[in-house]
């Protein structure tokens, strides 16, 4: 492995992505001899109520940024009687997230042995998998995996929908998008709630939780919760796969240990850093939302979300994030950033709600006018403002809010290069090579 210096050595631990690179693992009969189906065994011969405390031991928590823990949610639905439905949330809707996508394409019998034990803990009889319909790759991996191991006890269905999707838009998103079709978030199911009700599909109790979640069930099940008994992190045991791209030298996945590492063994190590003869000028830790935007002389902080303010009110002030890491070099303009940010929110938000619908739409607009050397002081006053008031308060999901964070966060990094735009505009020569995750090596 390449150690820069100044850079502690990461190496990655698979979990969630353990045998991965084996041929023909998205098939049952080589996904069974190299240990699959045992945990969804062991979880048979245990009661709903003796699963949920075995996962409770365990301490997994949901990997797409909320970090509650799983078998909360499932008390939870235990608590509120008969649970008919369980939903896989495999949309991936933030920039440069691409890790579900991954696992259902290569690991989709992992996907579907981790949905079933879910499914076995909250007793629901059927489970749909909402994916993106461009996903096409993914979607056919898990029909494959579908009619290889039917169980007629759980009946499981891919529900392919058409994008864009709200960031940050909480588990009535999915629900929604599969009873209507509509990518809209409702009401009864506001995203930053400390124990969010469980939505309601065809008016019947449903559970949700994203693909990577689900995944790594069956290795816990399988070793009794060894696999995570040593653990760096006592709050968030086990791994997260990063989602790292950008202009960075290695983009890719890279599952590492919660709790072992910073920011800068992630980017600068595995990653490899900035390219030749450039240097990281900064980095979104948490995609598009991020808060706050790390600049090179932040990149120690560490990779435990236990530390964070936000999910853990830890010291570590920011929001930890669910996985999606966005680097940017020396080339790139943080105007023209916070602008195709707000155009990207803008463009994905469902509507609904008139501070997000049309303060994104205005935020973009005055970027724009930043960018090209059009605006007056008024207007960058203007975009500060709005980027602080527009609060989760104001809408039913977190999307327009985590549009101000982000672009709040970059203002707030890079005020003297935002008040240079109002002398004639941006001087940065764009650099438009930067990797999105299609055009992404996973290196798998």
């Amino acid at each position: 492995m390449l150690c820069l210096p100044g850079i502690a050595e990461m190496d990655e631990r698979r979990i969630l992505f353990e045998g991965i690179d084996i041929p023909d693992i998205d098939r049952a009969p080589t996904y069974a001899d190299h240990g699959g189906f045992e945990g969804l065994r062991r979880a048979q011969s245990m009661s709903p109520l003796a699963l949920t405390d075995a996962v409770a031991a365990t301490g997994l928590r949901g990997r797409g940024g909320a970090w509650r823990l799983v078998a909360d949610r499932w008390r939870q639905a235990q608590a509120h009687g008969e649970t008919d439905y369980l939903i896989v949330d495999l949309l991936e809707s933030d920039p440069g997230r691409f890790r579900d996508r991954k696992l259902a394409e290569r690991q989709p019998h992992r996907l579907l042995e981790g949905a079933r034990i879910a499914a076995r803990a909250v007793g629901a009889a059927t489970v749909y998998t909402c994916i993106d319909s461009a996903a096409v790759r993914a979607r056919q991996s898990l029909l494959q995996a579908i009619e290889e191991t039917r169980d007629e006890s759980v009946a499981i269905h891919v529900h392919p929908v058409a994008g864009p999707f709200p960031l940050a838009a909480g588990d009535s998103l999915v629900v929604e998008l599969i009873e209507s079709g509509r990518a809209e978030p409702r009401a009864q199911d506001h995203a930053y709630g400390e124990a969010p009700q469980l939505p309601r599909l065809f008016d019947k109790q449903a559970v949700v939780h994203t693909a990577s979640t689900l995944g790594y069930l069956p290795s816990l099940l399988a070793t009794a919760g060894e696999v995570f008994q040593s653990a760096s992190s006592s709050w968030a045991p086990g791994t997260q796969a990063f989602c790292v791209s950008g202009l960075v030298r290695r983009p890719g996945l890279y599952e590492v240990e919660l709790g072992d590492g910073t920011v800068r063994d992630l980017v600068e190590g595995l990653a490899g850093g900035a390219r030749t003869e450039r240097a990281i000028k900064f980095v979104l830790h948490a995609g598009y939302g991020s808060f706050p935007a790390l600049l090179e002389q932040d990149l120690d902080r560490p990779l435990d979300p236990g530390l964070w303010a936000d999910p853990a009110a830890g010291e570590v002030s920011g929001s930890f994030g669910g996985g999606s890491v966005l680097v940017a070099d020396d080339s790139v303009c943080a105007v023209h950033t916070a602008q195709r940010i707000a155009r990207s929110f803008a463009d994905s938000s469902c509507g609904k709600c008139l501070p997000c619908r049309e303060g994104t739409n205005w935020l973009a607009a005055a970027l724009g006018r930043l960018e090209q050397g059009e605006a007056e002081a008024s207007d960058l006053d203007w975009i500060i403002e709005r980027c602080a008031t527009l609060t989760p308060d104001l809408s039913l999901c977190g999307h327009g809010s985590s549009a101000a964070a982000g672009i709040g966060a970059l203002c707030g990094a890079f005020a003297d290069e935002f008040a240079n735009h109002l002398d004639g505009g941006c001087s940065v020569i764009k650099d438009l090579s930067m990797k999105v995750p299609d055009s992404i090596h996973v290196r798998y």
